[in-house]
């Protein structure tokens, strides 16, 4: 399956995350990185489908995220 996984800022901000997108019917999860980088607070929203609308309604509704990565498998 491919996703995408955005890097956030604290904990909250990747429930917030979360719970935004299952809202709108996009699936995704929260999952603990152990190799963080430089402002990450080591959770992650990893994020099934449709990344684009995804990322998109995380600006939209300021909830912000440090880094993006594409095609990754679980």
């Amino acid at each position: 399956m491919m996703i995408c996984i955005a890097e956030m800022p604290s904990y909250t901000y990747a429930v917030k995350g979360k719970k935004l997108l299952s809202s709108k019917n996009i699936r995704c999860s929260i999952i603990r990185n152990e190799k963080t980088s430089s402002g990450s607070c080591g959770y992650m929203l990893n994020i099934d489908e449709n990344c684009e609308k995804a990322l998109s309604l995380l600006d939209k509704s300021g909830i912000s995220y440090k880094k993006i990565t594409d095609g990754g498998a679980l």
